[in-house]
């Protein structure tokens, strides 16, 4: 019976509870303590960051107007591997695990940022981040005047192109025009103006057209052949083929029509100084002289039009570039930050520090418990 009176008069054993308010205010109690140890831990963590390789950002701020993404070229390994052939002393700034030239451009590569504005009126920001202040600079602004180069030539756009190859086939059937002028000039002064009928007028006319059509179709054909497997291309390669046809079949009749009216003249014509056996040749000579200047005007008319459109598509399409602020060199580190290794470090000190204040409570609370049971 005493035994069973013993059992019946302990306690139920009581279940460890964790009183939060308690545990707030031990903790708020070793406030000193947290104090300390964040203290301690901001102090060791400012001299850790200086087991860390200093780091300078330099930045240039640069307005790109178009559609045209400059960031593919910013950050290709060939860009870098030009910013390192004007600039080799980067590469002692580098750690690739290989040192060979693609290896130093991937490096390089990885030490550039672009920041794009949120904002239309801000410009684009890039970023070049080295442990030398001077080289950040220079990096920076050596990759500036490679986009500027870039940007700034016609192998950068189409329309730029397109107007280059215009302007140059301008250019090459102007100076014809003025030396067919000249030639069709210097015979009729020497010979004489030769008359041409009406029906050969008209087929001279008729020519010099299809010539002018003739060349525009080969020069939309060059055009198309820059893009690779366009489906125009076949297209206009059979337009030419048959404008060839017809202008041969035309001039074969041309040259029929002349050589037959070439009797029609006979004595009539005085002008010339050879005598009327030369006629149907001088004919011949002066009908081909009037169908190269006709085909030079019709031909310089077509491509003027044109370069003008090119031009102005030039202008829709273009783009411009602008460097606003280039890099200098920073004066104060911009990695590691100390003031954040501090703040961390206070932070894991402060942890720490609670850590501590909770094993310490709850070391007091389990001995207690061990008393009472007891």
């Amino acid at each position: 019976m005493s035994d069973d009176q013993n059992v019946e008069g302990k306690a139920p054993p009581r279940l460890f509870k964790i009183n939060l308010d308690v545990l707030l205010w031990q903790i708020i109690s070793h406030r000193a303590l947290l104090a300390k140890y964040a203290v301690i831990s901001g102090i060791l963590a400012i001299f850790v960051s200086f087991l860390f390789t200093n780091l300078y950002t330099a930045e240039v701020a640069f307005l790109p107007v178009g559609s045209k993404p400059l960031g593919v070229f910013l950050k290709s390994r060939s860009t870098a591997m030009l910013v390192l052939e004007a600039l080799p002393e980067v590469k002692s700034l580098l750690n690739p695990k290989k040192p060979t030239l693609e290896n130093y451009a991937n490096e390089l590569g990885q030490c550039l940022s672009i920041k794009h504005s949120t904002h239309r009126d801000d410009p684009f920001r890039l970023r070049i981040e080295l442990s030398n202040a001077t080289m950040a600079a220079n990096v920076a602004n050596t990759y500036m005047n490679l986009v500027a180069s870039f940007v700034n030539s016609p192998e950068f756009d189409m329309a730029q192109r397109n107007t280059r190859f215009i302007k140059e086939q301008y250019d090459f059937y102007a100076a014809s025009l003025s030396k067919a002028e000249d030639a069709l000039r210097s015979f009729q002064e020497k010979h004489g103006i030769i008359l041409l009928d009406s029906q050969t007028a008209a087929t001279v006319g008729l020519v010099a057209q299809i010539e002018a059509r003739l060349l525009k179709k080969e020069i939309e054909l060059q055009a198309l052949q820059s893009s690779p497997e366009n489906p125009m291309t076949k297209k206009r390669a059979n337009e030419i083929s048959a404008l060839k046809d017809t202008l041969n079949e035309l001039k074969g009749e041309q040259e029929g029509l002349i050589i037959a009216g070439s009797s029609s003249i006979g004595d009539s014509r005085t002008g010339l100084n050879q005598g009327l056996a030369e006629a149907p040749r001088l004919r011949m000579e002066h009908q081909r002289l009037r169908r190269e200047v006709a085909l030079a005007e019709q031909t310089c008319m077509h491509l003027q039009s044109q370069l003008t459109s090119a031009r102005i598509q030039e202008e829709k399409e273009g783009v411009s570039f602008m460097i606003i602020d280039a890099a200098i060199a920073p004066d104060k580190p911009s990695h590691p930050r100390r003031l954040v290794f501090a703040l961390l470090g206070a932070l894991l000190g402060i942890l720490l520090a609670i850590i501590k204040v909770l094993y310490h409570n709850g070391h007091q609370c389990l001995t207690t418990l061990e008393i009472k049971n007891d």
